[in-house]
């Protein structure tokens, strides 16, 4: 499960802007590798400022409301079925392989099939 953002800056969901920058202000204060010695200070201090720069720009915060931080890993922008992700290349690779080797058969036949009747019109025009 990805980290809860709103959490981490002591915020509720339906905060807006100003209440945004207030609970990172306060956050930021308290964790700050300067202000506080203790050894995960640093590390909570860049999840903080990560949270902040999610919820504070609009866009972003809509992707990470909608899809959660999962959302946001991907080049910014949600999952979709219109985007492949790795392990769908060999169904894709499987699945066009088929359809070319289907088309590639069926130009076949169609080729042989033109030469048969093509030859069967010259033997009997000499009729």
């Amino acid at each position: 499960m990805g980290k809860d953002y709103y959490k981490i800056l002591g915020i509720e969901r339906n905060a807006s802007s100003e209440d945004v920058k207030k609970g990172y202000r306060r956050m930021a204060l308290r964790y700050h590798p300067d202000k506080n010695d203790h050894p995960q200070a640093e590390e909570q201090f860049r999840e903080v400022v990560a949270a902040f720069e999610v919820l504070s720009d609009k866009e972003k915060r809509e992707i990470y409301d909608q899809y959660g931080e999962d959302g946001l890993k991907c080049d910014d922008e949600p999952a979709t079925f219109a985007q492949p992700t790795s392990d769908m290349i060999p169904f894709m690779c499987a699945v066009g392989g088929t359809v070319l080797f289907a088309f590639a058969a069926y130009k076949t036949f169609q080729f042989f099939n033109r030469k048969k009747k093509a030859s069967d019109n010259d033997g009997s025009s000499s009729d």
